[in-house]
């Protein structure tokens, strides 16, 4: 029995840190959108946030609540002696998390969140200054990324972290930055935009190809075989 509580301890570890890295790569994929001048790409790694957070939500709550009793558990155990007290190591590689902009409400705005690059301005500036809003705010959503995976391994050690909440969180955040995206980079100039689309392929959407490429070879064979 002791070595199966370990076991699943192990297990459901693994699985809310599953958890925390899927919704984070769904926020690098909108930073990717976002870093490729994508205002529809974007509009569906939104999509494919929204999911993965409700589906996060929604099995990180059960997860948690077994693994908050294995801890009692364990603690109940060590305390009368039963157990060794190396069940609570650190896990190996945390991420430690990061102090993002949107906790701190007194700060001022970045730079990103100024409208517009002035009524007249060349070509040329008006790029540069694109190129500045967009590197600001793709930051921001990276940095929000960085920031999930971190509160999803601060919760491996404390419950006072509720996940559920910083999920939504996450979310909102994103949408908000999209939002100021959309008004400060893709609204004021849409044509040069459209120039810049395709400047820089998301990595998500080349790796997605490759195992679609694999699946169909797969199902090739078995049809050939079959």
């Amino acid at each position: 029995m002791h070595f199966d509580a370990r076991l699943r301890l192990r297990e459901l570890t693994q699985a809310i840190y599953d958890i925390g890295d899927e919704i984070a790569a769904h926020l690098d994929n909108v930073a990717e959108a976002m870093t490729d001048w994508d205002p529809e790409l974007v509009d569906d790694c939104l999509v494919e946030l929204a999911e993965v957070v409700a589906e996060g939500r929604r099995e990180v709550r059960p997860g948690l609540a077994e693994l908050n009793g294995l801890r009692q558990a364990f603690v109940s155990g060590v305390r009368s002696g039963s157990l060794s007290n190396d069940w609570s190591a650190p896990v190996p590689g945390r991420h430690p998390g990061r102090t993002l902009s949107f906790r701190h409400p007194g700060a001022p705005a970045p730079a990103a969140d100024r409208d517009d690059v002035g009524p007249v301005a060349t070509t040329a500036a008006v790029r540069l200054r694109l190129r500045e809003l967009n590197t600001g705010l793709t930051a921001r959503v990276t940095e929000l990324s960085g920031w999930v995976v971190g509160r999803t391994g601060d919760a491996m050690d404390t419950q006072s972290v509720l996940l559920p909440q910083v999920y939504s969180r996450a979310e909102a955040e994103c949408r908000s930055i999209v939002d100021t995206w959309r008004r400060t980079v893709i609204a004021p100039h849409p044509a040069l935009v459209r120039e810049m689309r395709g400047e820089a392929p998301p990595r998500f959407l080349a790796e997605r190809a490759r195992v679609d490429a694999v699946v169909a070879r797969v199902l090739r064979k078995r049809a050939a075989a079959g």
